[in-house]
This record gives structure tokens, C-alpha cells and sequence, in this order.
């Protein structure tokens, strides 16, 4: 599932005002669930979000912001912490027969 808000940088009906004014999901099938953060939150279900962008990109005064996906970059953040050798990068780039590479050998 991905996470999205909606920014608008012209009202143009005066109603959902300007910034963030929705926020919403698009879950793996496609289908999309957006809410209003307004003094009208309905919750609205499209069928894509290409749907949601034609519907209230009101001509590019509204655009669709994709939140990161925060697990996905833990993921890979933690599968490179975990897999990160020290010594294997450092000594690649000394030379071999460098003071430094001499101590790293010791090591």
C-alpha cells in the first residue's frame, strides 16, 4: 500500500483551500481511498490514481505527492548495515603497501 497526499496551490471553488488538502491510500489492486482535510472529510474510493489525478488535478493546480515508502528504505538501509564489512572497504581503497594498510592487516 502507498501513502499520498494532495497538494493544491490554487482553490479554485474555495472549498478545500490551498497546501495538503487530502490524503490517501493506494492499496496493491490499484484502487484508491482518498480522505479531505477539510470541514468536509468524505472519504472517496477510484478506481486508479491516474483517476484521482484527472478528477482534481484541476489542470496542475493539484498535484500528487507520494509519501517515501519508510519500510521498504528500513529494509534496505538495515540489509546494508547488516552485509557492511569495514575493513573489506577501507582496505580497498589504501594501497597495499601503505602505513595504513600495514596497520589494517594487523588488526
Amino acid at each position: 500500500m502507498k501513502i499520498f497526499y494532495l497538494n493544491r496551490t490554487e482553490d479554485e471553488s474555495g472549498i478545500s483551500g490551498t497546501g495538503r488538502v487530502a490524503q490517501g491510500f493506494v492499496f496493491d489492486n490499484g484502487k484508491v481511498a482518498v480522505t479531505w482535510l477539510s470541514e468536509h472529510p468524505s472519504v472517496t474510493v477510484y478506481d486508479s490514481i491516474g483517476e484521482v489525478h484527472a478528477i482534481h488535478g484541476h489542470g496542475g493546480k493539484t498535484e500528487v505527492v507520494m509519501e517515501p515508502d519508510y519500510k521498504k528504505a528500513f529494509g534496505e538501509l538495515k540489509s546494508f548495515v547488516d552485509n557492511f564489512n569495514m575493513p573489506e572497504v577501507v582496505s580497498s581503497k589504501l594501497t597495499p603497501d601503505g602505513a595504513a594498510s600495514k596497520l589494517m592487516s594487523k588488526a
